[in-house]
């Protein structure tokens, strides 16, 4: 029986640890007849690399579990921050204060020039505004869950400081921006799934991951940027560096980070 006719069967416990999983997807790519991705999950490449199939040379710093949450945990800072700023309006999330989520900043200015009155392309008639308000409201319950999933370990949020420039001076400065922070979240979740230890921490992370790709998604279609036929068939992972070089665009003051900035 050749290699790409093999029979592959699922095993749950295969996948209760890091190695375990990447010899689940390097099986499984053998099985799909994948023979030339399977020694590059094996040996733990990214995911995004996996699929693009492209050994660009560049590895990921050892990261532990908690050094992981507290990368993604800086992410949810910077997003949260963005959306409180731009509407701080409402009730927040149980649990949050604006003095806690944006020390720094007091969420001003609160509005976004040309926001109000927005609705997403016919035939939808949901309001923009709100629909940005649900998604602060998302950003602010991942901060607090990485937060209570980290306890003590968690990186305080009185240590960072965030500057959006022009960000809120127009509605389309605003959305421009929100998608690049979506994409720029799928794409860094995506890059460290492989990296885990924790299955539960895994489960936690992919979850708030679709969940950033539906708001990128629907900030795609407000802009007028659908899927279509077109468009690449898997999405592409980013690495720490490559995603933190998006992000300290924003970032004016971080503690030191268990990862490169």
């Amino acid at each position: 029986m050749s290699d790409s006719s093999r029979v592959f069967v699922f095993d749950a416990n295969a996948v209760q640890t890091k190695h375990g999983r990447r010899r689940f997807l390097a099986n499984l790519a053998m099985a799909a007849g994948a023979i030339a991705l399977a020694p590059m999950i094996e040996r733990g490449a990214g995911i995004g690399d996996v699929l693009r199939a492209q050994a660009s040379g560049e590895t990921e710093p050892n990261l532990t579990d908690n050094d992981i949450l507290n990368y993604a945990l800086t992410l949810e800072y910077l997003e949260a921050t963005f959306y409180l700023r731009a509407d701080s309006g409402g009730t927040l999330p149980t649990g949050a204060t604006i003095a806690a989520l944006d020390p720094d900043g007091n969420a001003t200015p609160g509005i976004v020039a040309g926001l109000a009155g927005m609705t997403f392309p016919a035939p939808s008639t949901q309001s923009i505004p709100t629909f940005f308000r649900a998604v602060r409201d998302h950003e602010i319950t991942h901060v607090l869950t990485l937060q209570n999933a980290l306890g003590g370990f968690a990186l305080s949020r009185s240590n960072f400081k965030f500057n959006f420039g022009t960000a809120f001076a127009s509605a389309s400065n605003f959305m421009n921006t929100a998608m690049a922070l979506e994409d720029t979240g799928v794409s860094a979740y995506l890059g460290q799934v492989a990296n885990l230890e924790s299955l539960s921490i895994l489960s936690t992370l992919v979850t708030i991951q679709a969940v950033e790709a539906e708001h990128a998604a629907a900030v795609g279609v407000a802009l007028g940027q659908p899927v279509i036929a077109g468009d690449v068939p898997f999405d592409t992972a980013k690495t720490t560096t490559q995603v933190l070089t998006i992000a300290n665009g924003f970032i004016t003051q971080a503690p030191t980070l268990p990862f490169p900035k």
